[in-house]
């Protein structure tokens, strides 16, 4: 007898709540980090997109089947994403609204968990970015805050995060010391370098990640980086470890690019949605508009993956069948 469930389908035994749950355990050390740096309010705004994703998904629910469903935390995933990507300088009503955009627009339209074409927390942030780019991309200097107001912070000394530094062409006097300890200006998330190398190889052991995907992202990313500094007066690998520590580069590989429902399922389309995605954040990070624009690229690549995963499987069964033939004659 067949058993009825919802998508995403996968090929293991894996439902969304439990890839779900450990997406959110893997943020939670990130975090622990942004609370040591600026205080409680980096979580009070992880928590408001949280919020706003609820009551989006909520709202939703009842009017598409009078039930809504939450249980399997997938839009609880979303909010906490959106809210790890934005400045702890953020207002707490902008995570809200790009949570609220990413499940009423992004996700329940398509129909809702398993049948969204571009990934929500992506599509959220892309959205901020857009209406609120004054509100995203302002940073507290980690040197002059201990923690942060709740409310005003006006008078909170700011600093130009590396990436906003390399898109102006200048300098950055943020070593690897300091990129490593997350002791520089950025989004919430991406202050803790380590911890999302870890969370990428929990993830892997988990099967919620593909390393097909992250590792040629991660490849590709360092290679234009070494050969196209943005920045003329850095060495090789200040310009690689720069692109690759800052901004959103790493957690949008481990957290949205292996989206199970956006991602491909042929190994051969992974490797080539990784590549694919590294060329447009590269491409973005160098002309584009907004100093973190990954989200940009993850929403691009999104649009490709069931060309990538239809292709190459008919490449590689063409591949198969025609060794096939030369080895019977």
């Amino acid at each position: 007898m067949l058993k009825p469930s919802s998508a995403p389908y996968l090929r293991n035994a894996q439902r969304p709540a439990y890839q779900s749950y450990g997406v959110l355990l893997c943020l939670v050390p990130l975090i622990v980090l942004a609370y040591v740096h600026y205080g409680i309010r980096p979580l009070l705004l992880v928590l408001s997109g949280m919020l706003g994703a609820i009551f989006t998904e909520f709202v939703c629910g009842l009017f598409r089947h009078g039930r809504p469903k939450i249980s399997d935390a997938t839009c609880i995933v979303t909010g906490s994403l959106i809210g790890a990507m934005m400045s702890p300088l953020t207002p707490f009503w902008v995570p809200m609204i790009g949570s609220a955009f990413a499940i009423g627009v992004a996700k329940m339209p398509f129909g809702g968990t398993g049948r969204n074409i571009f990934n929500p927390a992506a599509a959220g942030m892309a959205f901020c970015a857009v209406c609120f780019p004054t509100r995203l991309f302002v940073y507290p200097d980690p040197a002059f805050t201990n923690s942060l107001p709740l409310w005003d912070t006006s008078a909170v000394v700011t600093a130009a995060s590396p990436t906003a530094q390399l898109n102006s062409g200048g300098t950055t006097s943020y070593g690897w010391v300091s990129l490593l300890s997350g002791d520089f200006p950025g989004p919430i998330g991406s202050i803790g370098v380590l911890i999302l190398l870890a969370c990428a190889v929990y993830l892997f052991m988990r099967h919620s990640a593909s390393p097909l995907i992250l590792l040629p992202y991660l490849l590709v990313c360092t290679i234009i980086a070494a050969l196209f500094p943005r920045a003329a007066s850095v060495d090789t690998v200040t310009s690689i470890s720069l692109e690759l520590c800052t901004g959103l580069l790493l957690f949008s590989g481990v957290f949205l690019l292996n989206d199970p429902v956006t991602a491909p399922r042929f190994w051969l389309a992974r490797i080539l949605y990784g590549v694919l995605a590294a060329i447009a954040t590269m491409l973005l990070r160098h002309f584009g508009r907004f100093e973190c624009s990954e989200f940009f690229a993850v929403m691009l690549v999104n649009s490709f993956s069931p060309l990538l995963d239809r292709s190459c499987w008919r490449l590689t069964a063409y591949i198969k069948r025609k060794s096939e033939e030369v080895s019977r004659t």
